[in-house]
């Protein structure tokens, strides 16, 4: 049986909103032979009645959480599919999600990656385009004062567009039409299998987040495009299911994650003189942070967990090897 799709899904402790999107996917009754794999990341949460329901799918449980690199590159080395879609647990798909973005694929010899519009649960577009990290995107990022002024509307952002060009603004528009872009989102991003036989699997030194970044450079590089495509839809729950609440705690070891992966990339791609100029931008953003949260802690002694992420962060800044399988 020739299957022109193969769909890799990476679970972590996200039973309720996994079984959504596969029931989404069952029900779609797509017009074309295609495999489900769901690589589960050693979660605490069991999914074997998940295994039992969707026998059709096939399931492959790790004994421990590998990040959702190497998770997503089990998927893609198992994987029978000319097209390779790597999708969150998290999506709600229909039938029409799928076939607009293979049809592309197979149109354009040039285009290696597409990525649907993507609504959240109420309705609204989900930003899924960006540009490639900049050392101006992160010292945005990095000094939380700027940060308010960012929103996708604001006359700032109307201004720096003006300014300096959309380009480092990639998020920054209407996702209501074609466009090349610098990558898509990792929620839902698929790619030809010839592609990925040319430029390699996803590097597994990142532990979760800017792993697909730094995939579709080198895909880009090798000569491929990255398109955005509105003909194409899916549904992201992220953040609106009362099962995926995240503490704080949580979202801060993240953070620590987003920028562990960030120095790796700069390092792997921009080179010493940025990935120093990088160090500088984050180090003076998170100090301010770690002394206005010391001064806080002082009275409210409560908020003291908090002072440990921003000291993960501001020791990431004299790191040499960001690796993440290096620094557990």
């Amino acid at each position: 049986m020739f299957i022109k799709l193969s769909i890799v899904i990476v679970n972590y402790n996200s039973k309720k909103v996994l079984e959504d999107c596969l029931n989404s996917i069952t029900k779609s009754h797509f017009l074309f032979d295609y495999q489900v794999l769901i690589i589960d990341n050693a979660s605490t949460e069991k999914i074997n009645d998940l295994e039992a329901k969707y026998n059709n799918f096939s399931f492959i449980l790790n004994n421990k959480n590998v990040g959702f690199a190497a998770a997503n590159n089990i998927g893609i080395r198992l994987a029978k599919g000319k097209y390779i879609l790597l999708l969150n647990p998290d999506t709600i798909v229909n039938q029409e999600s799928f076939e607009p973005m293979i049809e592309y694929l197979e149109s354009h010899e040039d285009v290696g990656v597409v990525g649907p519009k993507i609504f959240n649960a109420v309705g609204d577009i989900e930003r899924s385009t960006h540009s490639f990290p900049s050392l101006l995107k992160e010292f945005f990022h990095a000094n939380e004062f700027f940060k308010s002024f960012l929103g996708y509307n604001s006359k700032l952002i109307a201004l720096l567009k003006n300014f300096i060009g959309a380009k480092s603004l990639e998020s920054y528009w209407e996702h209501n039409s074609r466009r090349e872009v610098d990558h898509v989102t990792g929620a839902c991003m698929m790619v030809k299998r010839e592609v990925i036989d040319k430029v390699g699997l996803l590097d597994e030194a990142f532990f979760l987040y800017n792993e697909e970044v730094e995939w579709s450079l080198r895909i880009k590089k090798s000569g491929y495009k990255s398109v955005f495509l509105p003909d194409s839809s899916i549904v992201h729950l992220f953040g609106h299911s009362t099962q995926q609440k995240v503490q704080k705690q949580t979202v801060n070891n993240l953070l620590v994650e987003r920028y562990r992966g960030m120095f790796y990339f700069f390092q792997k791609h921009y080179g010493q003189f940025r990935l120093l100029i990088l160090r500088v931008i984050v180090f003076q953003g998170f100090i301010f942070r770690f002394v206005s949260k010391f001064i806080r802690v002082m009275f409210y002694p409560s908020g003291k967990k908090e002072l440990s992420y921003l000291t993960q962060i501001l020791k990431l800044t004299f790191n040499n090897n960001f690796d993440w399988r290096k620094n557990k």
